[in-house]
C-alpha cells in the first residue's frame, strides 16, 4: 500500500486514523505493526484485510488494485486468501470447536465431508484434536484462540491477519499463540500481527510503529 489515508469525522471535527501510510508485506514475511490504543492499528488492519476502504492512496493485493475490485471480488479474496484472528475470538457459543472451524468453509461451498476433513486437520495443527466437540464455554481462553487460529488456517489462506490475538490471554497462553503463529510463518504463511505488546512483536521479522496515524519502521 502507498500513501493510504483514512479520515473519520466526529461531530464537526475530523481526524486522520491513517495519514499517508505506506507499507509493503512480502510473501512469507512475518510483519508486526505496533502502537498504543487509538494509534490507527486496527484501521490499518481493516484496510489490509479488505474490510474497509481508504479515502486516498493505493493498495495492491497480489498485484490486484483493490480500488478496482467489486464487492463480490473483495469478498472472494477475503474468503480464500486471508485468515483473520481477532482479540475476542469471535466463536459462536452454540457450536463446538469443529463446527466453528468448518463454518466459513461452508460459505465457500465446500462439501460436508471435505469441511470436516479440513476442520480436523486445522484443529490437529493447533493441537486441539482432543477437544473438537467442546463448545467455547468448555475451553480456556488460550484454547478458544487456538480454535480461532484453526478457523483462520483451515482454508489454507496465504495471509494471516492477527489483530491483538493475545489481548485477552495470560502470559503462558500468549506465548503459546505467538509460537503457533511463528510456526505457521515458518511453514510458509505470511503473517501480519497487530499488537501493542513488545514481547509479541519480537516474534516478527519486521516491526513498524504507528503513532497518530503515521507509520515508521522500528528496530527488531
Amino acid at each position: 500500500m502507498t500513501d493510504i489515508c483514512r479520515r473519520y469525522s466526529v461531530g464537526k471535527n475530523s481526524f486522520f486514523a491513517l495519514d499517508n501510510v505506506s507499507l509493503t508485506v512480502n510473501k512469507g514475511e512475518f510483519v508486526c505493526v505496533t502502537g498504543s490504543s487509538g494509534s490507527g492499528k486496527s484501521t490499518l488492519m481493516n484496510i489490509l484485510g479488505l474490510l474497509d476502504t481508504p479515502d486516498s492512496g493505493s493498495y495492491f493485493f497480489e498485484e490486484l488494485n483493490v480500488s478496482e475490485l467489486s464487492d463480490r471480488e473483495l469478498c472472494r479474496i477475503r474468503n480464500r486468501k486471508i485468515g483473520f484472528v481477532f482479540q475476542s475470538f469471535n466463536l459462536i457459543p452454540g457450536l463446538d470447536a469443529l463446527e466453528n472451524v468448518c463454518l466459513p468453509l461452508e460459505y465457500r461451498g465446500i462439501s460436508l465431508k471435505e469441511r470436516i476433513a479440513l476442520g480436523k486437520a486445522a484443529l490437529d495443527a493447533v493441537e486441539l484434536s482432543h477437544r473438537i466437540h467442546h463448545k467455547p464455554s468448555e475451553l480456556s481462553g488460550g484454547q478458544q484462540q487456538r480454535v480461532a487460529v484453526a478457523r483462520a488456517i483451515a482454508s489454507a489462506p496465504e495471509l494471516i491477519l492477527a489483530d491483538e490475538p493475545c489481548g485477552n490471554l495470560d502470559s503462558r497462553s500468549s506465548g503459546e499463540i505467538m509460537k503457533l503463529l511463528s510456526n505457521l510463518n515458518k511453514s510458509g504463511k505470511t503473517v501480519l500481527l497487530i499488537t501493542h505488546d513488545k514481547e509479541d512483536a519480537a516474534y516478527a521479522d519486521t516491526i513498524y510503529r504507528i503513532t497518530d496515524g503515521v507509520i515508521s519502521k522500528s528496530e527488531n
